[in-house]
């Protein structure tokens, strides 16, 4: 939420995250198992990434047999064909022929926009599809929420629903959605300007299974900091993401990890300095969000879910190019609270490519990853989890 007497043009784009501490060197492999890459412009760091995930395949008879191996950016999932889990043969349950109502939950934040869009522009109706938008209360867990089927679907960064998937939510992934929307922010005359200096300090967080710790967990574990909450070197202080940002400039914390738009409102005010994202960085990542959806919704009823997917993404790519008309939306509509000048800037900061390929792409390395934070279990199989947690539903863009 923003101060709407903030005049637009009077915000800034949102700065790039300060270099991680310790300076590792080009080609180090770091503990979560991001590759160090070499200082030099923007243009040529994300040349270099791209090459770098490019060569980071997997093997065909793994669990992306018969598909060419691509990009290591994002940080979900996302597929060719039939996928992980086959094709429509065998799914079990005849498909539903009846388009019934389906529910997304969705949390109010910046980020939310491709759902938004394709309701209010009617991407959702045109695909014949009868979509209601439920925002969560409170410390609703959506991710219980859409593994029972609560609700139908919901959006969300993939690390943050690895644990529920390995201990048996019914979730499936299915298509990245954008990239950007996490914000690590210290106050700006803070002397803490590297990750490493976190050991020890309070960061104020929403949840302790949130998006931003999550991910945040593992640049902490490429600066040497065991992020687990029962570790004690990092103190994770869970506060109602709406006071995050007033919790800085108190001084009630040391940092802050969420979303936007309350990740940026120390930075807009100027009280806030911008410490990490996860559009920068050793866990850089193309995705930010993905489609989560309910397991029986992807088995029993499969074409409704593929229409589902396919509005949605029709939503996040309409964004590019429309982000004030989108920002708009959220605000005037009530979806998300603060200045529509703000919202704009954060919609044009972030990334609208949504794809089912470049998500699955992505999906083992990230798991490998993640397994090294140790919020999933030792024993855990990145290969199997991976199958778990995906479906292409026979989409190959």
């Amino acid at each position: 939420m923003s101060d709407s007497s903030n005049h637009p043009d009077a915000v800034a784009r949102p700065q790039d995250a300060r270099h991680q501490d310790a300076r590792p060197q080009p080609g180090q492999v770091l503990p979560s198992g991001a590759v160090v890459q070499p200082t030099t412009t923007d243009q040529v760091k994300a040349d270099q990434r791209a090459e770098a995930r490019a060569q980071h395949g997997v093997s065909r008879r793994g669990f992306l047999t018969g598909v060419t191996l691509g990009a290591l950016g994002g940080l979900v999932v996302g597929g060719v064909g039939g996928g992980l889990i086959g094709n429509d043969i065998g799914r079990g349950a005849a498909t539903a022929a009846a388009n019934r109502p389906l529910k997304l939950i969705y949390g109010g934040d910046v980020c939310d926009a491709p759902a938004i869009v394709a309701k209010e522009k009617g991407f959702f109706e045109q695909a014949g599809l009868d979509v209601t938008l439920h925002k969560t209360v409170g410390d609703e867990d959506s991710k219980a929420a859409v593994g029972s089927g609560q609700y139908d679907a919901s959006s969300g960064i993939f690390y943050s629903w690895l644990k529920p998937v390995e201990e048996g939510q019914n979730v499936k992934f299915v298509a990245g959605l954008h990239g950007g929307c996490l914000r690590l922010i210290v106050p700006k005359d803070s002397s803490i300007d590297a990750l490493a200096q976190l050991k020890g300090v309070n960061i104020g967080i929403p949840s302790l299974s949130s998006s931003a710790t999550m991910f945040f967990s593992m640049d902490l574990l490429d600066a040497g900091i065991n992020p687990l909450p029962e570790a004690g070197q990092v103190h994770w202080k869970v506060l109602d993401n709406s006071v995050l940002a007033d919790a800085l400039r108190k001084g009630d914390v040391d940092a802050i990890a969420t979303s936007d738009p309350i990740a940026y409102l120390p930075l807009l005010r100027g009280y806030g300095r911008e410490l990490a994202n996860n559009m920068t960085g050793t866990n850089a990542q193309a995705y930010c969000c993905c489609t989560a959806l309910n397991g029986d919704l992807v088995a029993r009823e499969t074409p409704l879910a593929r229409k589902l997917i396919e509005a949605w993404a029709q939503g996040s790519r309409y964004v590019a190019g429309h982000e004030a008309e989108v920002a708009r939306i959220e605000v005037d509509k009530g979806y998300v609270a603060g200045d529509v000048g703000l919202i704009e800037t954060l919609l044009k900061s972030y990334t609208w490519e949504p794809s089912v390929v470049k998500l699955k792409d992505s999906l083992l390395p990230g798991i490998e990853k993640f397994q090294k934070t140790g919020y999933l279990g030792r024993d855990a199989d990145p290969r199997a989890l991976a199958d778990k947690a995906f479906d292409t539903l026979g989409l190959d863009w």
